[in-house]
């Protein structure tokens, strides 16, 4: 996986992605969409994992059952998995997609896991919320992870709620997007592969147990 921020950074902002386009300005007319709510939840996410990840009396295994746990919980999994494998979901069977999601799953778990727990008191900023004008049930939240130097590094949360539930379907880091990266990197291996999304999966399994998307020690 590509790294989108140096690694101070990520660490941070890894605290709540358990893992937007631009923001649209809306018109006032445009409610459906909570803003105090989805900051609330993108707050409490954040304070979740620091207590349950940065709990040094759990074991490895407790640490990452909570991580899948808050990964599930809090991103849509499912609209994320059909994005990055773009038009060739249409065309895999459900078999193929299902094992698709379970090793994007892992992968997140082997490359974030580990900062998680290692950096579990840094907290970011959650700045304003804004919804997006041609989706009223989806918002950006923008937020600030501060750095020693400089200006703070400039993070933006694409959210949907349905119901009274929120999901988190992107990152955006510095301008560069979660899932985008995700998508041009895995078209590179679907278009070598006739657009079998069984080999991409079969391509990150192996990477996973070379231990490919664990962080640099």
């Amino acid at each position: 996986m590509s790294r989108l921020l140096p690694a101070g950074p990520i660490r941070s902002l890894m605290m709540v992605a358990v893992v937007a386009t631009a923001g649209l300005a809306a018109p006032a007319e445009v409610e459906a969409f909570n803003n105090q709510q989805a900051a609330s939840f993108l707050s409490n996410l954040q304070e979740t994992a620091a207590a349950q990840l940065g709990d040094t009396s759990a074991s490895d295994q407790q640490k990452e059952e909570r991580f899948r746990k808050l990964f599930n919980e809090s991103f849509d999994v499912p609209a994320i998995g059909r994005f990055v494998v773009g038009r060739y979901w249409r065309g895999a069977s459900e078999a193929d997609r299902a094992a698709f999601l379970e090793v994007f799953e892992d992968v997140m778990v082997q490359r974030f896991l580990p900062l998680l727990s290692e950096n579990s008191d840094e907290r970011f900023q959650i700045g304003t919320v804004t919804p997006d004008s041609r989706n009223p049930d989806m918002a950006i939240i923008a937020s600030q992870i501060p750095r020693a130097e400089g200006e703070p590094y400039k993070v933006g949360w694409r959210i949907r709620e349905k119901g009274d539930q929120y999901r988190i379907l992107d990152i955006v880091a510095e301008g560069v997007s979660m899932v985008i990266t995700l998508r041009s990197e895995y078209a590179t291996v679907l278009k070598r592969s006739g657009g079998k999304i069984s080999e991409l999966t079969a391509a990150l399994r192996e990477k996973i147990s070379g231990g490919a998307f664990a962080p640099p020690q």
